[in-house]
Order: C-alpha cells, then structure tokens, then sequence
C-alpha cells in the first residue's frame, strides 16, 4: 500500500503523482481518463528533483482540469487577431518542415526497390515500377488537395476536413474554441488560405523549385491564453509516453513494445530531458542496437545495452537485432516525440532526434502464403466436408473462423473479437455486412483493438460475400442472436499476457492442420498464413494495391494517400473480385441449425 502525501504515492520503489478526475468532469477530459497519473522516479520524499516534478505535475493536472471545467460550462478562449495571427505562423513553419523532412527521406525509396526486387519474380502479382513513385504520389495527393482546397475557397466553405484538421491545431496550441464564434470563423478562412499556400508552395518543391522553411514565431505566452507550462521542457521521454499512453490508450503490444524501446534507450540515455536528446546520441544509441544480441543468456538478461553489447563483443555467430528491429525500436520513440509536439509539449522549434534515423533493412522473401494445393488440403477436412467439431476448435469458429480469414485476409484477432452486432444488413445498399470496428466492448475480452484505434480510416465495413451467404453464415448468426448470444464466437477464451482470443484457437488449429497432412509440419503459419495467400490471390485478381491495403486494414499515414484526408473510399465492392486459383469448395458442407 502506498504512501500519501498532496497526491503523492510511493510505489514499487517510485514516487507518483496521482489525483482522481471529479465525476462531472471526466466525459469533457480527452480519452475521459478517471485520474491523472504522472510517473516521477525514484528518489527521498523530500529530494528537490521529485518534489520539482510533483510541482510540475500538480500545475498540469490543473490546466488539464482547468480546461475541462471551460468545457463542461461553456467558456471559450478568445480567439483575438494577435493570436490567429500567432496559429497560422507556427502551422506555416510545421507544415513546411514536415514536408521538407518527409521529402528528403531515402529509405523510402530503398524500401521501394527491395521490395520491386523480390516480387519481380513473381508471376501474377501486379506492382508500381514507376521509379519515381514516391515522387508521383506526392505530385497526385498535393494535386488533389489543391483542388479541393481551392474549390472550397471558391464557394466560401469550410470543409470538415479543415475543421478536423482546426481541433488538432487548437489543441496543440492549448485552446478551447467557440467553433461558432467570430473569430473562429477568421481562424478558419486564415487557415483555408494556409493550406492553399502550402500546397502550392510543395508543388513548387516538386518542380525543383527551393522554397525555404520559415522560421517558427517566438513564444505566444503574452498572447496566448493557455499554452503548455514551461517545465514540460524537461520532462523526459519515459514521462511524456506515459503522458502520452494515457491519453490514447493502446492494446498491450503497442504498450510492451514502447516499454522495451524505452528501457533500451534509457539504459544509456540516464534520464535525459526530452529537451536536450541530440542526434548524436541516437545515433551512437542505434549503433548499439545493431550489436544487440537477439536472445542474450538469461544471466546477462538484466544488463544495460552498453554493458549488453560489450558482453558479446567477441560472439560473432551471436544473432543480433534485424534491421527491422531496430528501425520499430526508433519508430515507437519517434512516435512519443512526434506526439509531444503536435500536443505543445515540447517548443514545435526543436529538432526531432530520431526522425530520419532508420537503418537499412533486409526484407524477408515474398511469402505467398498457403498454395492452392494446401488451401484445397485445407478445406477438404472434416471440420468442413463432415461437420466434425473438435472440441478445442472452440464450437462453429472451427468452421467460419477460417473461411472468413480466406475471404477478407484480416487480421485473426480481428476476426476473433467480432460481436454479433457487427453483421448486419445494409438496406440502402440491399446486401448483409461485416463491419471491422474497435468500437463495442466484447464479452471476454473486454475493450476491443484494431491497428491504429479510433482512426475512420482503419474501421472498414465489407460485404458477405455469396459464398459465405451459400454456406449459411447469415443463418449462423441469427442463430446467436435467438440464443442471446453478444459475441459471433462465444466459445473463444483468452490466452497469454496479451489477451488474444485467437492464441489457443491458433494452437490447436495448427496441430489439427499438421496432424490431417494438410501443411507441413514447419514453413507455415497456420492461421496468419490466410493473410499472405489472400493478398497473393488478390493481387493476381487484379486488386490494386490501395484497394488491398484498404481491405486488410493498413494505415495509410498522411500524404502518402487522398483516403486518410477527404474521405474513405469503399472498396469493400471489390472482395467479390477475388478468386483463388485451383481452389474447389464444392464439398464443403453448409452450416445448419
């Protein structure tokens, strides 16, 4: 049990911060936490440092309740021509440097020719060899948000786009707008005109035209009404992703792996201020993750990474970390700093230490998935041609659970952690679908996860397909409804410390496969291996490569695609479009009350 003092606790050998969020308060706090909760080291009670940073903890924790008592009665900031004026400086500088940095990035282009090399060989599978697509792709998105842009302008509207795009702002600059005052409607019109100038100045870029990156404003403290406090600056990075973990909550392998990042770069970086990280020091940070060894002994376990790496210096036939490896340990970091200063925790001025720190990569070897004489080995098993229900098939998700992974090439746990509610048939457009959400709270699981939770994008609705609607899946569905049933595979259970509906299902299934002949007994991934055969069949179906990544829920990250930025196109239309070559599901028995 911990020690209290003003909101101060002593836990496991480290002091918090911890105050609970009053009631009425929690539905206007962002991800409507029910307390703050600031991390502050180790150290004694009355040791200046962790009583600075009890202080610092204790001012944001009233800003942050400061704002969510301006919402919950109404109260606006005023948005005066000073500060507008102020916004649309620091967003010109942002905007400009962000494209400058993401324009002189290589390793896109490296990643581009490593992966054109491998699937070049590869009969069937369509690929843009277009050796300027990173450049074509910027030419059509900017392109395209001009248009919009100025279409907008023309007709004296406000997209919600530019709305969208305003919350962000406001929020990054601490403010808390009237959307329906005066001068956010300047604010907007200012804004409108930002993006225009900003699109045209990034064409002129393209056309090899120089266009200098201003210079961000000075601080706005005596114009702004709210910004973030100054000790902000010297928080460290530890603090600010739990800052930033507990603001956005992330399943558990996102949280594992920002922890494992984290440990690695403080075992050298001593606690440092976000502040004063340089690049140097990534860089020599990055040097030694590429001597880490993969799976040190269990006595070196517990090293720091220096002393890690200095244990293995002479065990060359040690496996080190992948350059993939590396690159996910900076992304995660990366991701906390970008955070910081798209929140106004740390001054938009300063440098990104671990932006454009990736290191080369060496791309496994295109994986086909299961082949047609594996898939047809597959579903001519009992399970499906004899109605057979092994027991830990785990009821009907035996059946349904690989036939839904043939059709869509979804992610297994997103398959698993289906509600009923989530088929359902669409009367505008006459048909049953699927709809892929994070929204909804499963009955054993809990909270329900996609890649990259809450964004629209990602969420995607599909269509049931006639061959699942041959074998009865509508039918299978109303079947739970009747039943009372919440979740479309009520038998799954949770496995490991991440909580995945799909661990023990998995296990067995690839038992089932391998014990029946139908893989081999290594080379495949049992259940995963649905995903790499439906991309393949998709991609010799004639599926671009926007309408696969759409349909299998990858994030497109800005710029790289008009969907994240002016609406979602459907491609759910094109899974019809999909055929497996050799594959017959004649014999597969229908499903039945």
């Amino acid at each position: 049990m911990g020690v209290m003092l003003n909101n101060l606790y002593y836990v496991g050998h480290r002091w918090k911060f911890r105050k609970v969020i009053p009631a009425k308060l929690r539905p206007h706090v962002e991800g409507q936490i029910t307390e703050f909760v600031r991390w502050l080291g180790s150290g004694q009670k009355n040791d200046p440092v962790i009583l600075k940073k009890c202080a610092e903890a204790a001012r944001e924790c009233e800003a942050l309740l400061d704002l969510a008592r301006k919402r919950a009665a109404g109260h606006f900031d005023d948005l005066t021509a000073e500060l507008i004026a102020h916004i649309i400086k620091s967003e010109r500088h942002r905007l400009l440097a962000e494209d400058e940095e993401n324009r002189f990035d290589p390793h896109e282009d490296h990643f581009f020719e490593e992966v054109r090399r491998q699937v070049a060989g590869v009969t069937g599978v369509e690929f843009n060899d277009d050796p300027d697509r990173r450049w074509s792709q910027r030419q059509e998105t900017h392109e395209m948000l001009l248009k919009a842009y100025r279409e907008d302008y023309a007709r004296g509207r406000i997209s919600d786009v530019v709305r969208d795009e305003l919350e962000e702002v406001c929020l990054a600059h601490g403010l808390y707008v009237d959307i329906r005052s005066d001068g956010y409607g300047r604010l907007a019109r200012a804004y409108l005109s930002l993006v225009i100038e900003n699109s045209v100045a990034s064409l002129k870029r393209q056309a090899g035209e120089p266009v200098p990156t201003p210079d961000p404003p000075p601080p706005a403290s005596a114009v702004q009404q709210k910004s973030a406090p100054a000790e902000a600056q010297g928080l460290t990075i530890r603090e600010m992703a739990e800052k930033k973990l507990d603001m956005n909550k992330k399943g558990h392998s996102t949280t594992e792996a920002t922890e494992t990042a984290l440990r690695l770069f403080e075992s050298v970086s001593e606690g440092k201020p976000m502040a004063s990280i340089t690049r140097r020091e990534v860089a020599e940070w990055i040097l030694l993750l590429q001597q880490k060894p993969v799976r040190p002994d269990k006595e070196h376990r517990q090293l720091g990474l220096r002393e890690l790496v200095a244990a293995y210096a002479d065990r060359l036939t040690v496996p080190r970390l992948s350059g993939k490896s590396v690159n996910g340990h900076v992304s995660h970091l990366n991701s906390i700093w970008a955070w910081a200063r798209k929140r106004g925790h740390v001054d938009r001025s300063l440098d990104n230490p671990f932006s454009d720190q990736r290191v080369e990569e060496r791309l496994p070897a295109a994986d086909e998935g299961f082949t047609a004489s594996q898939l047809q080995a597959i579903f001519d098993l009992p399970v499906f041609t004899r109605g057979e229900r092994p027991t830990q098939g785990r009821g009907e998700a035996a059946f349904w659970l690989p036939l839904l992974l043939l059709t869509y090439g979804n992610r297994p746990e997103e398959m698993c952690q289906l509600l009923v509610g989530d088929v359902f048939f669409d009367d505008e457009e006459d048909q049953w679908c699927l709809r892929i959400t994070d929204e909804g709270v499963h009955p054993v699981k809990g909270a329900r996860h996609i890649k990259a939770d809450g964004n629209p994008v990602i969420r995607r609705t599909l269509p049931i397909t006639k061959t699942l609607l041959d074998l009865g899946f509508t039918h299978y569905v109303e079947a739970l409804k009747k039943s009372g049933q919440v979740a479309l595979f009520p038998k799954l259970t949770m496995k490991g410390k991440r909580g995945y509906l799909h661990a023990s299902f998995a296990t067995w299934w690839g038992k089932y496969l391998r014990e029946h002949g139908a893989i081999p007994e290594t080379g495949n991934k049992p259940l995963r291996g649905f995903r790499d055969a439906w991309t393949t069949a998709a991609a010799r179906s004639g599926l671009t490569e926007e309408e696969r990544e759409w349909i299998q829920g990858h994030y497109v990250s800005k710029g790289k695609t008009s969907n994240r930025r002016y609406g979602v196109r459907d491609f759910g239309s094109k899974i019809d479009d999909i055929t497996y070559k050799g594959l017959d599901l004649s014999k597969v028995k229908g499903w039945q009350y």
